[in-house]
């Protein structure tokens, strides 16, 4: 399971809506330091995201400005990912291949259809990977979930940096 932390900014009575920050992999790189991705992320703080999470498993009182730990299965960013990079991937491939053998092998055309079938492939693809992602963001193993409190922050209106390495420390 990925965890980060993150910020309660308001809570109901069935669930909590927290706010976390992006995190990037320029904290973890051996190059940060002459990278200038890695410069400017040190510089820059990330996006800031809500989520409203469900609090029907937990017992304790949740309250405005508490830190949570959230967290998101492998299982699902990896399948997002491929839904995601490699249908519309493999689409675009499988066009290409239906648009050399019809316009090329049995018409006898150039590569100008070859290159519609193929542009034509990655939107299907694109396309079912948008619907079957909104079919799959309804189930719960795909959202992220609250896994525990954690407390008070250590400093009133202090930004939760989800980084891996403080930022100041370089």
């Amino acid at each position: 399971m990925m965890h980060s932390l993150a910020t309660v900014v308001a809570v109901d009575k069935k669930q909590i809506i927290v706010s976390c920050q992006q995190q990037t992999s320029c904290g973890s790189c051996a190059s940060q330091n002459s990278c200038g991705t890695g410069v400017v992320s040190k510089v820059l703080p990330g996006r800031q995201h809500q989520l409203t999470l469900s609090t029907t498993h937990i017992n304790d009182p949740i309250h405005i400005g508490q830190l949570v730990e959230i967290g998101l299965s492998e299982r699902s960013v990896l399948q997002s990912a491929l839904l995601v990079y490699v249908l519309p991937l493999v689409c675009l491939l499988l066009g290409t291949l239906l648009g050399q053998w019809w316009f090329v092998e049995l018409a006898g055309g150039g590569e100008g259809g070859v290159i519609a079938c193929a542009l034509a492939g990655g939107v299907v693809g694109l396309l079912i990977a948008r619907y079957r992602a909104r079919r799959l963001s309804a189930l719960g193993d795909y959202q992220p979930s609250l896994i525990r409190v954690l407390g008070k922050p250590v400093v009133e209106g202090l930004e939760t940096n989800a980084l891996s390495k403080d930022s100041s420390s370089r």
